[in-house]
């Protein structure tokens, strides 16, 4: 039975980054000596043994990594291995899957469910349960998450300033980390460096040094997400609307059917609605400066309303204090 090889290829090829394996070829009757035949005449490229790429796919900086990944489970195709993978990229491997840092990822660290050997000098397997929110898929790849990866860095690699890099361009951007569970996974490899026992706050402070990492400019750049900017918003209109139901009540009697007057503190309060642009606006101290026009804001208000009033003692308005440090404490 003769099949029309290419279709067959480009199909593979499609959804696996412009690769497929010699087995998953073999499944559609696309013989070894098929490939070696267009392996010879340039249509295809080898990558590692029985991974190839099709020749006119552009060179991709993660080819290799993926091929070698690819041969772990070569009869299965890419996506069918992410949603419960065998084999999880780990290591320096999954931080340049990551972008982050400048480690060389080779040999590629590959964490198994079961227990793998290889002849391989590419790949270097460890045997291990990881917990599903340590897994992440990124750009097709079943990883390491970031907290995940840098806590066994720290474990593999050794050198703090190396793996403050991969911090450092993990918080850079939209890139979000959950210091919380960094501390948590950090926590067994703090006496190693000097720590107490178990102090994975202490740990993370200390790469976070080594990679002069800057707390404001980290909180500056959280609040200016759109998300994270209108949570900000929503706090302070919150805070405002309460302070304002307070003054409302204290002058009920006072105001009774005053349109003119309604009109006049609704005028009064316009700048206050401006709250999700002021919110972007963020300065080296993060909300301070909101939350002192704010503060002054409500002063003016009160000041006003209490100069037209004079025998009404007003509530003093208050702004919520809201602490950005990006630091991590854990309770010992």
């Amino acid at each position: 039975m003769s099949v029309v090889v290419e279709p067959i290829l480009e199909d593979l090829a499609s959804g696996q980054w412009g690769l497929f394996t010699a087995a998953q070829a073999r499944v559609r009757l696309v013989s070894r000596a098929n490939l070696s035949h267009r392996e010879r005449d340039g249509r295809l490229v080898r990558l590692a043994h029985g991974v190839y790429r099709l020749g006119g796919v552009p060179v991709a900086p993660l080819d290799e990594l993926r091929a070698a990944w690819m041969s772990t489970e070569p009869e299965k195709l890419a996506w069918e291995r992410v949603d419960a993978p065998e084999v999880v990229v780990g290591g320096a491997a999954a931080a340049a899957v990551h972008e982050c840092g400048d480690i060389e990822p080779a040999p590629y660290r590959l964490f198994s469910r079961g227990r793998r050997q290889t002849q391989r000098a590419d790949i270097a397997y460890r045997q291990r349960v990881l917990d599903p929110e340590d897994v992440v898929v990124v750009g097709g790849l079943p990883v390491t998450s970031i907290e995940r990866t840098v806590a066994d860095l720290v474990d593999e690699v050794g050198d703090l300033s190396l793996v403050g890099d991969v911090l450092a361009d993990a918080t850079r951007g939209d890139r979000a980390v959950d210091l919380d569970r960094l501390v948590h996974l950090l926590a067994p490899y703090a006496a190693r460096y000097g720590h107490s026992r178990g102090d994975g706050s202490a740990l993370l402070e200390q790469l976070r040094r080594s990679a002069g990492i800057d707390d404001v400019a980290v909180a500056r750049a959280l609040v200016q997400r759109p998300a994270v900017g209108a949570a900000l918003a929503n706090v302070i209109s919150r805070e405002v609307a309460e302070q304002l139901r307070v003054i409302a009540a204290q002058f009920q009697s006072q105001l009774g059917e005053n349109a003119q007057f309604r009109e006049q503190i609704d005028l009064m309060l316009a700048p206050l609605h401006e709250q999700s642009r002021v919110v972007s606006e963020i300065a080296d101290t993060v909300l301070a400066p909101v939350l002192r026009q704010n503060r002054e804001q409500m002063n003016q208000i009160t000041k006003t309303i209490a100069s037209q009033l004079p025998t009404i003692t007003m509530p003093r308005p208050t702004m919520p204090v809201i602490n950005f440090r990006t630091d991590t404490q854990t309770d010992e």
